[in-house]
């Protein structure tokens, strides 16, 4: 049986706003919230995933969600 890699778990503060969309935006898919930040987060280094412009604040981001 091949050995099965580790994950090492990771801390991060998001705001409750954002925590609300990634919640409604996981769902959606049918995945948990850590499966889509981690698939997101391979997407992002693999070049895969591109921002859609240069400010990727939070204001920026809620913007463009129409929260702000």
């Amino acid at each position: 049986m091949a050995k099965k890699p580790n994950k090492v778990p990771v801390t991060i503060r998001i705001d409750p706003e954002v925590l609300e969309l990634l919640k409604e935006e996981a769902e959606r898919r049918g995945e948990t919230v850590s499966n889509y930040i981690r698939s997101s987060a391979v997407m992002r280094f693999t070049g895969e995933l591109i921002p859609a412009n240069k400010d990727g604040t939070r204001e920026a981001y809620l913007r463009a969600r129409g929260l702000r």
